[in-house]
């Protein structure tokens, strides 16, 4: 059995950090970990544009890949691939959300900071392809089928 349904929702709501991969104007491939959110139906960042490789990797078209794994058996991930977008609407309360999930303390004294960065935004993305696997039912992987997230 894969993560589906509620399981991978409730997998998904865990506080996981993700692995953001993307390539580089070279062609190199760069992976880094962020903080992640999933509301809607889709995946919410946060990075800066300017500042940091991944916005500018973003900001040059580049695929994104990514990876967020339990850290403890049994092992359960989810991969995804897609195109995210930059979100203006309502950024800082993306931002908060975004933060506080990791811990209110915490997630409110970065987010008193990040607010006041102009190239700080809120990136969305709905994946092209997911992958899911679970190891504790003995799974390999599967490709969730678009529409399928919960």
């Amino acid at each position: 059995m894969t993560l589906r349904g509620e399981e991978l929702k409730a997998f998904l709501e865990e506080t996981h950090l993700c692995h953001w991969a993307t390539v580089g104007p070279e062609g190199e491939p760069r992976v880094r970990p962020l903080w992640y959110l999933y509301a809607e139906k889709a995946f919410w960042f946060t990075t800066r544009m300017e500042t940091r490789r991944t916005g500018a990797d973003v900001a040059a078209g580049s695929p994104v890949a990514v990876s967020i794994a339990s850290e403890e058996r049994p092992y359960r991930a989810v991969i995804l691939h897609g195109i995210p977008e930059v979100w203006s609407d309502d950024r800082d309360s993306w931002l908060q959300r975004i933060a506080t999930r990791y811990g209110e303390g915490p997630g409110l004294r970065w987010l008193s900071r990040a607010v006041k960065e102009p190239d700080r935004v809120v990136l969305r993305m709905v994946p092209d392809k997911v992958i899911t696997w679970n190891y504790g039912k003995g799974d390999g992987h599967r490709e969730i089928p678009q529409g399928e997230l919960p």
